[in-house]
C-alpha cells in the first residue's frame, strides 16, 4: 500500500459510511481501516474472538481516499477480513469492511483517563508517528482527550503544539526543524516532516552540556561530535557558572 497515491478527502469518508440509530457504523461501500501493527503490542489494538482498535487510524474508500480518525479511545470494530500490509518498511494491520457491514460496533465508547498516556508514549515519546498524521494532525493529537478519555491535557493546546513542533524535523536533515523549512501554510501540502522521538539525545538535546550530562551517554557523545553547537545557550551557560 502507498499511501502517497491517497487523497485525503473527509467527505469521500463520510459519504461511505452511516450511523444507525443503535450507535453502530455501516459502511455504505467498502472501506479498509489501518493502524500500525506495533499498536498491537502497546495495548493500542485488541485482536481475538473481538476486535478493539485505538480511535486513532487511517480509513481509506475506494484505495483513493483517505480520512483520520483521532478519538482518544477504544473502539471494537468488526472487520470482514484482517490482513497485514507493508507502508514502507513498517507494517500495518488491515481491516477490510465489505458494503453493507459494520465497521463499528458502537460510538458510544468507553472513557480511560490513562489511555491518554500510551498515545503520548507510542507517538510523542518513541516516535513512532503513522502514515497518516500529518504536522498539523500532531498539533491536535489530544484534541478528542476531554470527551473521550475524559481528562485535560491542558487549559490550551499550546503545550503540544510547541512538542510537536519540536520533534517535527526537515526529512533532509533531522537536526532542522521543519517549521524552519516552511514559507506559508500552503506549503504544508507539498512537504512533509519526519519524526524524532521526544526522548532522543542524538536529536533532541539542543546543546552539547545537554548531550552530555543526559541518559544515554554514549549515543549523546556522537551527537556533540558529528554536530557540535556553535552558540552557548542561556541555560547552558548557567550549568557551567
Amino acid at each position: 500500500m502507498d499511501p502517497k497515491k491517497l487523497t485525503r478527502d473527509a467527505s469521500k469518508v463520510h459519504a461511505a459510511l452511516k450511523e444507525l440509530e443503535d450507535g453502530s457504523v455501516v459502511a455504505i461501500k467498502g472501506v479498509k481501516i489501518y493502524i500500525p501493527a506495533r499498536f498491537a503490542e502497546q495495548q493500542l489494538a485488541v485482536l481475538g474472538n473481538e476486535t478493539n482498535i485505538c480511535g486513532l487510524f487511517a480509513i481509506v474508500v475506494d484505495d483513493q481516499y483517505y480520512g483520520v480518525s483521532s478519538a482518544m479511545a477504544m473502539m471494537r470494530i468488526e472487520p470482514t477480513v484482517t490482513n497485514t500490509v507493508k507502508v514502507g518498511e513498517d507494517e500495518y494491520l488491515e481491516f477490510v469492511f465489505d458494503p453493507g457491514s459494520t465497521v463499528i460496533s458502537s460510538t458510544e465508547l468507553v472513557k480511560a483517563d490513562t489511555f491518554i498516556y500510551l498515545i503520548y508514549s507510542e507517538i510523542m515519546a518513541k516516535g513512532n508517528v503513522p502514515w497518516f498524521m500529518g504536522y498539523e494532525d500532531m498539533g491536535r493529537l489530544f484534541e478528542s482527550a476531554p470527551h473521550h478519555a475524559g481528562v485535560s491535557v491542558g487549559a490550551n493546546f499550546a503545550v503540544i503544539e510547541m512538542i510537536m513542533a519540536a520533534i517535527s524535523r526537515s526529512e533532509k536533515d533531522r537536526t532542522k526543524y521543519f517549521r524552519h523549512q516552511l514559507n506559508d501554510r500552503q506549503d504544508l501540502g507539498t512537504q512533509v516532516p519526519t519524526f524524532i522521538p521526544l526522548r532522543s539525545v542524538t536529536y533532541g538535546a539542543s546543546n552539547t552540556t545537554a548531550k552530555l550530562i543526559g541518559a544515554y551517554w554514549e549515543e549523546g557523545l556522537t551527537s556533540a561530535l558529528v554536530n557540535p553547537t556553535e552558540t552557548v545557550e542561556p541555560i547552558e551557560g548557567l550549568l557551567r557558572r
